[in-house]
C-alpha cells in the first residue's frame, strides 16, 4: 500500500497530466534558462583570462555582448517560464476546487452531520490554496534546481573531479539536516491545518449567531472559546518556526564551509601553479550556484509538506462517497400523481433508532399533518422522503415506485419544501424566489408572491423585486422571509408540497392570507405539513400523531376528537395556548362572510 504523501502525489498527478502540454512547455523553458545560468560564469572565466593572459580588448567586448545577449534572452525564458507555471498552477488549484465543491454538493445530509462548516470551508478554500503555492512557485524551483545540480555537478567534474567530490560529500550533509528536518515538521504542520480548521469553525458559528450572541451576552464566553483553538494554532506555528529556525541556518553554514574549502584548496593550487584563476573563478562561481540549490531544497522541502498536508484534506472531501447515491439503473420521472406509501419503515443512525415501524399511506391530492413533540420522528419521515437519508428497512413508494429507484434530481424536483430554518441568499428577491427555477418569467414571480402573500411588502421594498435582502434574509422579518420562501416552493409547482411549520413566524393577519390562498393551491397537490397550529391542524385531511418515532394515532380532526386519546389530550393543550389566535382569525372570517353577505344582498 502506498504511504500517505506517496498516494498524495498520484492523486495530484492525474490533475498535472490533464495541463501536460503547459508541465512540458515550463520544462524546457526551465532547461534552457539552466542551461544559460551554468554557461555565463563559462564567459566570465574568459573574461578573466583574457584580461590576465591575452589583453585582447577585441576579444573582451565580444565576450561583454555574449553575457549582455545571454541575460536577455535569459530574462525572456525566465518570464515565460514563470507566467506558464502561474498558469499551469492556477489552472489546478482551479479544478481542485472545483471538484471539492462539487463533492460538498453531493454529499448525503450525515456527511454535514459529522463535519463542521469550518472545516469544510478551509479545506475548500486555505489547504486548496497551498497546493496552488507549492505548484506555483516551489515546484517550478524543484525542477530549476534538479536541472541545476545536475548541470552544475557535470561541469564541476569536468573542471576538477577532486575538488568536486570534496564539495558534494560536504553538501550531502545538507541531505541528512533535511531529512532530520521534513520528518519533524510534517507532524507539526498536519496538526496546525487541524487546529486553523476548527478556528476558522469557530470564527464562521459566532459570526452567523452573533444576534444570540449579544441576546445572551456571551461575548466574553465566545471569546474565549475562540483563544482556545487561536492559542493551538500559534503554539503550532511557533514549534514549526522554531523547527525552521534550528534547521534552515544549518545549510547555510555547511554551504559557506564549502566555499571556504574549495577557496582554501584551489588557493593552494594556484600559488604550486597547477591551477588558474579563471579555472578558480569558475569553479568558485559553480560551488556557490550548488549551494542556492541545496538552500532551496529546505523552502522546497517545507513547502512540499504543507501541501501534503493539506492536499491530504482536500481530497478527503473530493474522494468522500455520498451515503445516499443514484442506483446505476435509476429511472427518471416525467411526470407525478403524488401518490405517497410508507411500508413497515424503519431509520436509524448510529446504532441509534428513530423511527420504528412506520406504515403511513398518503394519497393524491390529500392533505396530512404531522403533529407530535419535538423529536417523535416528524421532520425525519420528511428527510426521508426527499432521500436525504435512506431508510434502515422497509421502503417508501411514491406512485409505486420505490424512491431508491428514482433519481435523486429528478425525485426531488417533483417536491417543494418550505422548511423551518428558512435560509434566503444574499440576493435579490427575485432570485431568490427563482432559485429553484433561474429562467422563470416575471409574470410568474409576481403570481407566486401575491399566493404566498408577499407581493404587498416586496413592491414597498427600496427596488421592489430588485431589492437585496442581505445574507440568510437578514434585513427582513421572519413573517416576509417565511413568505419568500412560501413562494419559491410554489413557482416550482410542485406535485408533493412540505410546509415544515412554514408560517411559525407569521403574525394572526399573515397566517390567514396565507391559509386562504394556500387552501385553493392544495387542492391537486399532496401536503405534508409539520405543524403546531390548530388552525391548520383542523383543515387536513389526515392527521398523523408521533411519539417516540411510532404514529400512534392517525384519522381526521373529528375521528381523533372522538377518541379522546392522545390527539384529544394535545389538542386541547394546543388550544388553550392558542385560544386568542384562534378567537382572532374565526373573528376575521365571520366578518368577511358578514361583508360578502351584504355585498351580495346589495347587488340583489
Amino acid at each position: 500500500m502506498l504511504n500517505k504523501p506517496m498516494a498524495f502525489i498520484s492523486k495530484l498527478a492525474r490533475y498535472i497530466i490533464r495541463r501536460w502540454h503547459l508541465l512540458i512547455f515550463m520544462i524546457i523553458c526551465t532547461l534552457l534558462t539552466t542551461y544559460i545560468n551554468i554557461y555565463i560564469p563559462r564567459l566570465g572565466g574568459q573574461v578573466i583570462k583574457n584580461i590576465l593572459e591575452a589583453r585582447d580588448f577585441n576579444a573582451l567586448v565580444w565576450l561583454v555582448i555574449q553575457i549582455v545577449g545571454f541575460t536577455g534572452v535569459l530574462g525572456i525564458l525566465s518570464f515565460l517560464s514563470r507566467y506558464t507555471n502561474g498558469y499551469f498552477s492556477q489552472k489546478i488549484v482551479y479544478e481542485i476546487r472545483n471538484d471539492a465543491f462539487r463533492s460538498i454538493q453531493r454529499q448525503s445530509l450525515a456527511f454535514f452531520n459529522k463535519t463542521d462548516t469550518g472545516q469544510l470551508i478551509s479545506r475548500a478554500t486555505t489547504d486548496a490554496e497551498r497546493i496552488g503555492r507549492f505548484l506555483g512557485f516551489q515546484f517550478r524551483m524543484l525542477i530549476e534546481t534538479s536541472f541545476l545540480l545536475v548541470g552544475v555537478v557535470a561541469s564541476m567534474v569536468m573542471i576538477d573531479l577532486e575538488l568536486t567530490c570534496i564539495s558534494l560529500a560536504l553538501l550531502s550533509l545538507i541531505l541528512v539536516n533535511f531529512s532530520l528536518f521534513g520528518k519533524k515538521i510534517r507532524p507539526v504542520i498536519s496538526e496546525s491545518r487541524g487546529h486553523f480548521a476548527r478556528l476558522t469553525s469557530v470564527l464562521w458559528e459566532s459570526i452567523s449567531g452573533i444576534r444570540i450572541v449579544r441576546a445572551f451576552a456571551m461575548e466574553d464566553y465566545e471569546r474565549e472559546k475562540f483563544k482556545k483553538p487561536n492559542d493551538a494554532y500559534y503554539r503550532s506555528m511557533m514549534k514549526a518556526a522554531s523547527l525552521r529556525a534550528t534547521f534552515i541556518p544549518i545549510t547555510g553554514l555547511i554551504g559557506g564551509l564549502m566555499i571556504a574549502t574549495v577557496s582554501w584548496i584551489g588557493g593552494l593550487r594556484i600559488i604550486e601553479g597547477k591551477m588558474g584563476v579563471d579555472t578558480l573563478y569558475v569553479f568558485s562561481y559553480y560551488a556557490a550556484m550548488l549551494t542556492r540549490p541545496m538552500r532551496l531544497i529546505g523552502m522546497i522541502w517545507t513547502g512540499y509538506q504543507r501541501m501534503a498536508a493539506a492536499g491530504e484534506r482536500v481530497f478527503q472531501i473530493i474522494e468522500a462517497e455520498p451515503e445516499v447515491k443514484d442506483k446505476p439503473n435509476a429511472i427518471e420521472l416525467k411526470s407525478l400523481k403524488g401518490h405517497i406509501k410508507f411500508e413497515n419503515v424503519y431509520f436509524g443512525y448510529d446504532k441509534k433508532p428513530i423511527l420504528k415501524n412506520i406504515n403511513l399511506e398518503i394519497k393524491p391530492g390529500e392533505t396530512v399533518a404531522l403533529l407530535g413533540p419535538t423529536g417523535s420522528g416528524k421532520s425525519t419521515i420528511i428527510h426521508l422522503l426527499m432521500r436525504f437519508y435512506d431508510v434502515t428497512s422497509g421502503r417508501i413508494l411514491i406512485d409505486g415506485y420505490d424512491i431508491r429507484d428514482i433519481k435523486i434530481r429528478s425525485l426531488r424536483k417533483h417536491i417543494g419544501v418550505v422548511s423551518q430554518e428558512i435560509f434566503l441568499f444574499n440576493k435579490s428577491v427575485r432570485e431568490n424566489i427563482s432559485f429553484g427555477k433561474p429562467d422563470a418569467s416575471m409574470e410568474d414571480i409576481i403570481r407566486v408572491a401575491k399566493i404566498a402573500q408577499a407581493h404587498d411588502f416586496i413592491v414597498k421594498l427600496p427596488n421592489g423585486y430588485d431589492t437585496v435582502i442581505g445574507e440568510r434574509g437578514i434585513d427582513l422579518s421572519g413573517g416576509q422571509r417565511q413568505r419568500i420562501a412560501i413562494a419559491r416552493a410554489l413557482l416550482l409547482d410542485p406535485k408533493i408540497l412540505i410546509l415544515d411549520d412554514s408560517t411559525s413566524s407569521v403574525d394572526v393577519d399573515t397566517e390567514y392570507e396565507i391559509q386562504k390562498a394556500l387552501s385553493a393551491l392544495l387542492k391537486n397537490r399532496t401536503t405534508i405539513i409539520i405543524t403546531q397550529r390548530i388552525s391548520t391542524i383542523r383543515n387536513a385531511d389526515k392527521i398523523v400523531v408521533m411519539d417516540n418515532g411510532e404514529i400512534i394515532e392517525e384519522g381526521n380532526h373529528e375521528s381523533l376528537m372522538a377518541k379522546k386519546g392522545a390527539y384529544y389530550r394535545l389538542y386541547q393543550t394546543l388550544y388553550e395556548a392558542q385560544k386568542e389566535v384562534l378567537e382572532a382569525v374565526e373573528a376575521r372570517k365571520k366578518l368577511e362572510k358578514e361583508k360578502l353577505i351584504l355585498t351580495r344582498d346589495g347587488g340583489e
